[in-house]
């Protein structure tokens, strides 16, 4: 007997270290969304959304919009217009920009705070302070494009306030609820292209092809809804047409998260004794791409 019981351990430890990356994945969502809950259970019922706000980057950034930015290079933080290899403008539309990095074969890939070296991202946030309510829905309206050829990941979402500072570091977990575009070279699950996108503790959720041209313009919405204190539904339309809905934990207070950057993206297949497929995350020096925004606003709607 006692054998047997070692046999069974030894094979439940076994388990676990295959099934590592999985397992933790499970407890990040798990907890998170307890985590979540608990502050919702636990927040006031009476909510006042501020007045809407929205840039047509006419020329320079809306300060009524946006907060702050931050470029990653190098494994320094910026928030300057131009850094490294990457920059944004603003002439006739909202434009984030990367170039070949010249150091990128010499920088070291360890992933440190606030980033690894061979990071290159720039990243906007803004139209703080919103969240859906039993009579009210949030609504972000945007007209974004990626280039052709594209590479890396870019998007727009929304996520907890103060989840992001202006150093670069992440004070909160990183949840979020959006649209992202993912270049051909990169994997999420067998899904790339146009991407509806839930993540909680930075653990992706859910993932949703959009089946939309990433490389054309389109009118996206990125609409949430109370469905309970403790739940909101969340829903990503282009040209409206809803293209996908998920069910989402009650997130608080939200901002709005818009980035560029030069993530690759590999799944790995799912192996005989692994519970689920496994993601793994490396850096590229892919040249020049854009993504692009023409304009963008955030609202409360009445139900």
């Amino acid at each position: 007997m006692i054998k047997i019981v070692i046999v069974l351990f030894a094979l439940l430890f076994l388990f676990a270290g295959l099934n590592y990356r999985q397992l933790y994945s499970a407890w990040a969502i798990w907890s998170e969304t307890r985590r979540l809950i608990n502050l919702a259970e636990n927040d006031s019922e009476e909510y006042q959304n501020p007045a809407s706000v929205e840039d047509r980057f006419e020329d320079k950034l809306s300060p009524d919009f946006w907060d702050f930015t931050t470029i990653n290079g190098g494994g320094v933080v910026s928030n300057e217009t131009a850094w490294h290899s990457t920059a944004f403008t603003t002439d006739h539309g909202l434009t984030l920009q990367h170039s070949p990095d010249p150091f990128f074969n010499d920088e070291k890939p360890d992933r440190r705070e606030p980033a690894s070296e061979r990071y290159n991202n720039v990243t906007l946030i803004g139209g703080s302070g919103f969240k859906p309510t039993p009579s009210a829905d949030v609504v972000l309206k945007f007209k974004a494009k990626a280039s052709d050829p594209f590479y890396g990941t870019a998007g727009v979402v929304v996520q907890p306030v103060g989840t992001l500072q202006e150093d670069g570091f992440f004070a909160k977990p990183f949840d979020m609820f959006g649209f992202a575009v993912m270049g051909d070279e990169s994997s999420f699950y067998g899904k790339n292209g146009s991407l509806c996108y839930l993540a909680l503790n930075w653990v992706p959720v859910q993932v949703e092809s959009l089946h939309v041209n990433p490389h054309a313009w389109h009118d996206y919405e990125i609409r949430l809804r109370w469905v309970s204190k403790t739940e909101w539904m969340g829903t990503v339309s282009a040209d409206d047409s809803v293209l996908c809905q998920m069910p989402m934990p009650a997130l608080g207070p939200l901002e709005v998260h818009v980035w560029s950057d030069n993530f690759l993206v590999i799944n790995q297949p799912q192996r005989w004794w692994e519970l689920a497929p496994a993601l793994d995350l490396s850096f590229q020096d892919g040249g020049e791409k854009q993504f692009l925004l023409d304009r963008i606003e955030i609202f409360e709607e009445s139900r």
